[in-house]
C-alpha cells in the first residue's frame, strides 16, 4: 500500500520497529482491503503492566502515524474497516486503542466517532514551500526576519547533511530537553538517533547552524517523504540560546526544501497542543494552521474498566486529567 498511497515516514515499518524498541512492545499493523479501498494502521502492541502482562493494548508509534486510507473520500469504507478492526482487536485480546492522526494527510473523521472518541488537541503550524521565496520571506514575522539578518551579519551559517556533527547535535538536543524540563521519554539515547538514520535512510536530513567560531549553535533532524518535510527533533546550545539561531535554521531549511521538491514543511505545535511560547515561535514563520487530533477506542469495556480500577487503587485513586488516554499509561 505504501507504494501507491501518499504517506509520511511514520508509516514505514522500519520506523515502527524503531519505536517498538524504544517504547517497548511489538511493531504490528492492521491492514484490510477491498476492490475499491484499503486501510493501513501502523501500531505498537504492548502488555499492560498494571495487570502483569495478562492483557495488552494498541497505540500509534511516536509522531503522526495516522491511519492511511487509499480512497479518503470513502467514509463508508472506513466505517466497514473499523468494524473489522474492532472485532479482530477484541478477538486477539486488545483492551484499547490510541491513535495519533496526521495533520496533513486526509482521513474522514466522522466514521471514527461511531467507534470511540475523537479529541482535537489544538493547532499545528505548516509552511507552504510551493510559494516563491520572496513570499516565504515576507510571511515571516518582522522581528524574526530581523533576527535572521543579524545572525547572517555576525557570520552564522547553515550546513546540511554533515553527519559528522551528529554527536554534537545529540549533546545539544539533550541540553535543550533538560533546559525545558522535558519528560524522560524525550531524552533519547544514541541508539535512537542511529536507529532513526538507519530506518529512514535518505529521507532523514540533519541541519546545523554553525557559529562564527565554528561551534554548532543549533540543529535539527528533518525528514522528507512524498513532499512532506517534518521537523522531527531540534535543539539549541545553551551557549547560544539568547541569539536564537534556530530561526536561521528554519528559514534555510525552507529554502533547501524548495530546491529538494518539498511542498510543505510541518513544524508541529506547542507542548501538548497548547498555544505556548513554542507554538508562538513556530507561528511566526507561517499563517497556515492544521488541526491535530487523537482517536481513542475502548475495545473491551469490562476489562478496560477493571484495569483502570486496579490502576487507581494502586495510586490511591489519584489519576491524570480526563484528557489522558488510556489513564493507566500515565507517567508523571
Amino acid at each position: 500500500m505504501l507504494a501507491t498511497v501518499r504517506h509520511d515516514f511514520y508509516h514505514l515499518p522500519e520506523y515502527v520497529e524503531l519505536c517498538a524498541r524504544q517504547e517497548g512492545g511489538t511493531a504490528t499493523a492492521f491492514y484490510a482491503e477491498t476492490p475499491d479501498n484499503a486501510l493501513l494502521i501502523p501500531l505498537l502492541a504492548r502488555d499492560i503492566p498494571v495487570v502483569a502482562g495478562e492483557w495488552k493494548d494498541l497505540s500509534s508509534p511516536y509522531g503522526y502515524p495516522s491511519p492511511l486510507l487509499r480512497n479518503p473520500a470513502d467514509g463508508d469504507g472506513l466505517h466497514r474497516f473499523m468494524e473489522e478492526f474492532r472485532w479482530l482487536a477484541a478477538h486477539q485480546g486488545y483492551v484499547s486503542l490510541f491513535l495519533r492522526l496526521h495533520p496533513l494527510l486526509p482521513l474522514p473523521t466522522a466514521p471514527l466517532r461511531d467507534f470511540g472518541e475523537l479529541v482535537i488537541h489544538g493547532e499545528t503550524v505548516s509552511i507552504d514551500l510551493t510559494q516563491p521565496e520572496q513570499l516565504l520571506w515576507r510571511q515571516i514575522r518582522r522581528d524574526q526576519r530581523a533576527g535572521i539578518r543579524r545572525l547572517r551579519e555576525r557570520g552564522f551559517r547553515v550546513e546540511m547533511d554533515d553527519w559528522s556533527t551528529l554527536d554534537e547535535f545529540m549533546r545539544i538536543y539533550s541540553e535543550t530537553m533538560r533546559r525545558v524540563g522535558a519528560r524522560g521519554f524525550y531524552l533519547f539515547q544514541k541508539d535512537y538517533f542511529t536507529g532513526l538514520r538507519s530506518a529512514l535512510g535518505d529521507r532523514l536530513h540533519i541541519c546545523q547552524v554553525i557559529s562564527p567560531h565554528g561551534h554548532v549553535a543549533a540543529g535539527g533532524l528533518f525528514s522528507l517523504t512524498h513532499g512532506i518535510m517534518q521537523l522531527h527533533l531540534s535543539g539549541t546550545s545553551d551557549a547560544y540560546q539568547k541569539m536564537g539561531p534556530s530561526k536561521l535554521m528554519l528559514y534555510e531549511i525552507c529554502r533547501w526544501g524548495q530546491k529538494a521538491g518539498a511542498r510543505t514543511l510541518h513544524l508541529g505545535g506547542g507542548v501538548r497542543g497548547r498555544e505556548d511560547s513554542l507554538f508562538g515561535f513556530k507561528a511566526a514563520f507561517s499563517p497556515l494552521r492544521n488541526s491535530f487530533a487523537t482517536f481513542r477506542m475502548v475495545v473491551m469495556e469490562e476489562r478496560y474498566r477493571e484495569i483502570v480500577r486496579i490502576w487507581k487503587k494502586n495510586r490511591g485513586h489519584i489519576g491524570p486529567d480526563d484528557d489522558y488516554f488510556p489513564p493507566y499509561r500515565y507517567i508523571e
